[in-house]
């Protein structure tokens, strides 16, 4: 036994040092009374756990994590049975009143990870040897790397004592395509403490579920909890006071010193929004000089990470994406640690803001932006992701009520922004004018009044003693504020897009069509200006990049005004508030919608598709990204779903023949040549009839495979499919006649070529 302990403390002192003085948040605080501690020690290069008598059968957080940034977690106990310890996981109850299925699976109550021998020698509790179980890849980590292990280089390297927690540090053997390396993998144990108080998840909100990764609401009501952050008031008699413990945040050394004051901004802008919830000064953020391994992986501090590095070549443009990895108590749905990954390529941050707002920002015109643009861009880019630290999903609001005539408003923009949440795909508004003299900082997206609501609906701590009907009360009343403020609304796009508040990388106003007119101007001025920001270059790389990123820009407009078609607005109720969930878009917008796609998507300006700068970047119409992007948005237009929506507005009063009337508008629309222009058609819009034709034709000719209603959504309907058939035969007959009719038509082979693909329909 003193052999042991001796052991236990020499591994134990190198470790002690930094973060020492950063104390650990949440569950692994423990405010009441201290939870037994498990500690870990390398003995003759194994791993030795000590379990304290009184953490048997109490609930244990275990998480890994390794050089990839995300946590995998579990929930286990320790459970003795004869001279044996049992290494468990449980199914969770959820402090929302519902069992939480262990790996999907209803019936499984547990599951045995290990089956350990007891070590003798400790008096207060028992030690089993877990060295195996740290490579083990069969015990459903979520992030295991892919290769085969060799163990040959596995390397337990030190144990670290934390306030609540223990940690381990493990060298990983991985072999794979050839090379072989050892991954650094962190563990931790922590006895948890009593759930905080929970909050039920409501579908009308956008906040994610604590089992996010095993449900999906699709406009159900779940019961389980919303996943937040522990904060409580410390003056509990105040309707603003200061929290016991404020969220902490670290910024890593590793950003760069001249970014750090807009990471902290980007962080500390929600700090108004936690007021709306009764809480001053709610977030912290501390900067340091240096940041240990093991504060850095430890679940007593979230850090902010600086994941570029532009010392490594094409890794700035490699790493696309920002986000945040987090650690849950899944009985209360309690954000125990919530690290921001800061991995968005500044060059990408830069392009964005470029074709959106170069032509009402000076300071965009010339690359690289200055450092208080950059710092910017940086600033919403975290906000953004400190959104999602809090528990808020990747929103669609009902932004499709924002006014447009707003959007060029400098006092609505003070106060509104040009979107209402930081946490909606909107970016950067480019759809003020120049002559709005818009001041350049507000165009850029920042926290705004729907992330204030929000905060205030999670956040808002209950005075001592209220029921629970008054507290279900209080927070429906919160809820309903959507019934007058329609940008509150939440709209869940995960399974289908219903309509223009719920895509992507636009700015949403209750004016879609108006607002790609206005959009589309300010590309063209942003497309005017590449190559002045490309004349320093000695090459065309950056004007190349730039192209391509407007032209996404380009194709998102699009997909939003498509969105109209076949759309609705969206309304989450409950079942007594009054009125619809789903009212159409007027059939009016829509075929206002599909008449601006067959000029801007299908006859595009030269001065998207032929730039003068193009020469200088292209030597073939391979690869046609244009082309690539048509083709997409055509089968958009004819989704199934799309026209299975169709197909019920014909069933509304005001609808009738609405699914008809749109298919011979889109054949119509897209074969205006046939009656115009002596019938010539463009390269480009030549591949496009055809693969219009080609679509159709497979829709028609497709077996009926598919019977079970909910797989129907992916199928078109045998009523879609006989109008589809009526417009081909229309088509042809109608090809014919203008060929009879204009001997000098042009494109001839092209109509020829059409012709053979409609013979298939085998039509006399």
């Amino acid at each position: 036994m003193k052999y042991f302990l001796s052991i236990l403390g020499f591994w134990m002192m190198p470790f002690m040092g930094m973060g020492q003085g950063i104390g650990p948040v949440g569950s692994i605080h423990h405010r009441n009374s201290e939870p037994p501690n498990l500690s870990a020690a390398i003995v003759e290069g194994r791993l030795v756990l000590d379990i304290p008598i009184s953490a048997m059968d109490e609930p244990i957080l275990w998480t890994r994590i390794d050089d990839g940034n995300r946590y995998d977690y579990k929930q286990i106990r320790f459970r003795k049975a004869g001279d044996k310890i049992y290494m468990e996981e449980h199914r969770i109850w959820s402090e929302a009143g519902i069992w939480i299925p262990l790996n999907g699976d209803r019936k499984l109550e547990r599951n045995i990870l290990g089956v350990f021998p007891i070590i003798e020698g400790s008096k207060h509790g028992y030690q089993i040897d877990i060295t195996d179980l740290l490579s083990d890849p069969s015990l459903g980590w979520y992030y295991f790397p892919d290769g085969q292990k060799a163990p040959e280089l596995n390397e337990l390297v030190g144990t670290k004592q934390l306030d609540g927690e223990v940690m381990v540090k493990f060298h990983l053997g991985i072999s794979k395509e050839g090379v072989n390396y050892a991954l650094s993998v962190f563990f931790s144990f922590v006895v948890l403490s009593e759930p905080m108080e929970h909050r039920n998840f409501d579908y009308r909100m956008s906040f994610w579920i604590e089992d996010y990764q095993e449900v999906r609401s699709n406009g159900k009501v779940i019961l389980g909890s919303i996943t937040r952050r522990r904060l409580e008031k410390k003056f509990k008699d105040q309707d603003v006071s200061v929290p016991i413990e404020p969220i902490s945040y670290i910024l890593s050394p590793d950003i760069p010193e001249k970014w750090r004051p807009y990471v902290k901004a980007g962080i500390e802008e929600w700090l108004p929004a936690f007021e709306s919830a009764g809480f001053k000064d709610a977030i912290v953020v501390k900067e340091v000089d240096s940041l240990d391994q093991w504060t850095e992986f430890g679940l007593g501090n979230s850090v902010v990470k600086w994941l570029g590095n532009q010392n490594i070549r094409d890794l700035e443009e490699s790493i696309t994406s920002s986000s945040v990895n987090r650690v849950v108590d899944l009985r209360s749905g309690e954000i125990i640690k919530s690290d921001i990954l800061l991995g968005s390529p500044i060059t990408r941050l830069m392009d964005e803001y470029f074709v959106r707002c170069a032509p009402l920002d000076p300071r965009a015109q010339d690359y690289p932006f200055p450092d208080e643009l950059i710092g910017g861009l940086l600033q919403f880019l975290t906000a953004h992701e400190t959104g999602h630290a809090f528990g808020i999903r990747d929103n669609h609001y009902g932004e499709h009520s924002y006014p447009l005539e707003k959007m060029g408003n400098s006092i609505w923009l003070e106060k509104m922004g040009h979107t209402p949440s930081i946490m909606s795909y909107a970016r950067h508004n480019n759809i003020a004018q120049p002559e709005d003299s818009v001041p350049p900082y507000l165009l850029l997206q920042k926290v705004g009044p729907t992330d204030h609501y929000y905060i205030e609906w999670a956040y808002s701590e209950f005075p001592k003693g209220l029921s629970l009907r008054e507290k279900e009360n209080r927070l429906e009343r919160i809820i309903r504020q959507q019934d007058s403020v329609p940008w509150y609304r939440f709209i869940n796009a995960e399974q289908e897009i219903l309509g223009p508040g719920a895509t992507n990388e636009v700015v949403e106003t209750d004016d879609p069509i108006r607002a790609a007119q206005l959009g589309l101007k300010n590309l063209e001025r942003a497309m005017a200006l590449m190559p002045t920001v490309n004349q320093d270059q000695k090459d065309n790389h950056r004007v190349e990049r730039m192209y391509g990123e407007a032209l996404e820009l380009w194709n998102d407009t699009m997909r939003n005004v498509l969105s109209l078609i076949g759309g609705y607005e969206v309304f989450y109720k409950s079942a007594n508030q009054p009125g619809e969930m789903y009212t159409p878009i007027s059939w009016e917008s829509q075929k206002e919608a599909l008449d601006f796609l067959m000029e801007w998507a299908f006859d595009p300006p030269d001065w998207l598709t032929r730039p003068n700068f193009k020469t200088k970047i292209r030597y073939s119409t391979y690869p046609d990204q244009v082309l690539t992007h048509q083709q997409l948005l055509l089968f958009e237009l004819l989704r199934p779903k799309r026209m299975k929506r169709l197909e019920h507005m014909q069933t509304i009063q005001g609808f009738e023949g609405i699914l008809e009337a749109y298919l011979n508008d889109l054949q119509k629309g897209l074969f205006k040549e046939l009656h115009t222009n002596l019938g010539h058609v463009g390269r480009r819009k030549q591949e496009v009839q055809l693969t219009y034709l080609d679509r159709i034709l497979d829709v028609i000719e497709e077996e009926r495979k598919i019977y079970e209603a909910p797989k129907k959504g992916f199928v078109h309907s045998d009523h879609t499919k006989g109008l589809m058939m009526g417009n081909l035969m229309d088509l042809k007959s109608g090809i014919e006649k203008q060929m009879k009719r204009n001997k000098q038509m042009e494109s001839l082979g092209h109509w020829n070529l059409c012709l053979k693909k409609l013979d298939k329909l085998g039509m006399e």
